[in-house]
This record gives C-alpha cells, structure tokens and sequence, in this order.
C-alpha cells in the first residue's frame, strides 16, 4: 500500500539555539499531524584552524566543532520528543546549507525546515542566510518558519 501523508520525512536544522528550535518545534508538530518521521541536523562549521604542522591544535577544533553539531542535534532531538515523533539525530561538521542537503537525499526527505533569522549584521550579510542559500541550492520542498 502507498503511503499517502503530505510528508513521510522531514529534515529540520538547528544549531542548538532558542530561535532555531522554534523551527524544530514546528517541524515536530508538522511531523507528528503528517505521522512523518523527523530528522533533526545539526552541522557546526568548523572553525579555521592554523596550518600545518599545528595538527594537535586541527584536532582539538575538529573535536569541539563534531562536539557543538552533537549537542545541538540532541537539543533538537530533545524538544522534539514531546510531540510523539519519530526523531533521528545528524550531527555533523560542516557547512550548513550543504549538510543539509546531503541529509535531505540521503533519507529521501520530502520537506526541509528552517528558521529565517539566525545570523544578523554583517556576518549575515557576507554569507547569506541557510534559508535562501537553501531555496536556491535545494531540490526539494522547502519550508522557512518566522522565528524572529
């Protein structure tokens, strides 16, 4: 039998933060109305680190970077429970918009959520929001909660 709900997996981002899981609330709520099961990414940038030979320092930011995407991911995974989904943790290490993407395919994800203010100033300004780097780069349906 065909599944027959608007969305069967639903990819939220969060980077841990009170605005970001206003987007992870929503998209627990939506998951929990569709019986969809609920990806919850988080993606920590790694931080640029000096070059070579200073590897013990590479290591120590590689280890904090996978330990911010861990903790976010289970902050999100937390909030989500309530709603009596199914929740899957993805923390990685790396930029943003790109994990997301490669999660979104890699779990054949129907819907994509994430807030629309993050960032503010002048870092936003250089490097774009996740919300509209994603409308442009992504295939699949993408749904920008208002967290601000």
């Amino acid at each position: 039998m065909k599944d027959t709900s608007m969305y069967a997996r639903i990819v939220v981002g969060t980077d841990g933060t009170d605005r970001s899981l206003i987007a992870v609330d929503h998209a627990a709520r939506l998951a929990a109305v569709c019986a969809a099961e609920l990806h919850v990414v988080a993606a920590a940038s790694p931080f640029d680190a000096p070059p070579a030979p200073a590897s013990a320092m590479q290591e120590v930011i590689a280890e904090l970077s996978a330990t911010s995407a861990r903790t976010a991911a289970k902050i999100g995974h937390d909030a989500s429970r309530r709603h009596g989904v199914r929740v899957v943790e993805h923390p990685h290490v790396g930029e943003p918009v790109s994990v997301l993407i490669a999660v979104a395919d890699k779990v054949g994800a129907d819907l994509i959520v994430v807030g629309n203010k993050t960032m503010a100033g002048e870092v936003r300004r250089f490097t774009g929001s996740v919300a509209s780097r994603l409308a442009h780069q992504s295939k699949r349906s993408l749904l920008i909660v208002d967290t601000g």
